[in-house]
């Protein structure tokens, strides 16, 4: 059942997901909460533990407070508080901030659990997860590649998709985290095709109806005709043609080197890549950690940001909180536009 006072609300309850209490995320999420125009369309809601937001709260000299709550019905959604769902998982001494710990990625990923679960149960509109770390996951026993497939996992979900909105680029890829070889033999007909299915249907997401998708090649300077690499004309290039002839406005295959640079004039909706680094590389050159991203084709909205845990500033106070404001303003903006909010 949908929240009981959903038709009663003009704003969307977006769910912020602590992430590794090691990291920077309780710090960011202080720091994004301090600021009005983060909540100006929302309300948000902490699923963490409220004695290290606390602990954040003291490290960052706020005068933000912490408040728990069962539930969103209970929250006190007023300026200078923070709601949070308080999971009471992770003892202080367990772990240290700066450092990798089994403990805190256990933790983290109680958080995104519990995240999740109050999105599909309609009890918040969306999710922005602060940053997780991989390797603590790891260390706690989860197989995750990352984030990305366990939210695939969570929700019962195989088409999904991470997108990385940069500016004017929207930032999909074919293969993503995967070796090098993998996402090599990853380039196929198939998979290009699905993949341009899901970017068309992504962009709708955005607002954008029947958005221009470029594709990249994979080979340099798009194979030469095949003299650098046939991929081009026995995998891309056909999906390519099977999509335009279902009326989806793709192009391509570009070259690599210089598609970007065209998307960062704003010349398409969306970059479909062929491999994380070929995509990676040039969106943080363009301006690192400020990407926000996106998982498309999961039944919720999950937002974050596109770096990592920081351990190296954790616990200095210093992280800046302005890529997840916009992580948690876009969840918000994607509920509305879902319609999840009457």
């Amino acid at each position: 059942m949908w929240r009981t006072n959903l038709q009663k609300r003009d704003k969307p309850i977006v769910g912020l997901a602590m992430g590794d209490a090691a990291g920077i995320g309780p710090e960011l999420i202080i720091k994004a909460l301090k600021q009005p125009k983060t909540t100006e369309n929302l309300d948000a809601m902490v699923i963490g533990d409220a004695k290290i937001m606390r602990k954040a709260v003291k490290l960052l000299k706020s005068s933000m407070t912490i408040e728990t709550c069962q539930s969103c019905e209970d929250a006190n959604f007023s300026a200078g508080v923070i709601n949070v769902i308080d999971l009471n998982n992770l003892p202080t001494e367990v772990y240290a901030t700066g450092k990798v710990e089994a403990a805190a990625g256990k933790a983290a990923v109680e958080y995104i659990e519990k995240a999740v679960q109050m999105a599909l149960d309609r009890q918040v509109d969306a999710i922005a997860t602060a940053p997780v770390n991989k390797e603590a996951m790891h260390l706690a026993g989860y197989d995750f590649a990352g984030v990305t497939e366990l939210l695939g996992r969570l929700t019962d979900c195989k088409k999904f998709s991470l997108v990385v909105v940069l500016g004017p680029i929207r930032l999909f890829w074919v293969t993503n985290h995967v070796s090098l070889r993998k996402a090599l033999d990853g380039v196929t007909k198939e998979a290009v095709l699905k993949k341009i299915h899901t970017v068309n249907e992504a962009l709708t997401d955005f607002g954008i109806d029947k958005g221009s998708i470029a594709v990249t090649a994979l080979n340099p300077h798009g194979g030469e005709g095949g003299a650098m690499g046939a991929e081009e004309i026995k995998e891309i290039i056909p999906a390519i043609n099977i999509a335009q002839e279902e009326g989806i406005n793709v192009l391509g295959p570009f070259p690599a080197d210089t598609i970007f640079l065209q998307g960062r004039k704003g010349k398409f909706d969306a970059i479909l890549a062929m491999y994380h680094d070929q995509g990676n590389i040039a969106a943080k050159l363009m301006d690192f950690g400020a990407g926000v991203t996106v998982v498309a084709g999961l039944p919720i909205i999950r937002t974050s940001v596109a770096h990592g845990t920081a351990f190296d500033i954790a616990g200095k106070g210093i992280a800046a909180p302005d890529t997840y404001i916009a992580a948690i303003k876009k969840a918000g903006e994607i509920a509305v536009k879902r319609g999840f909010i009457h």
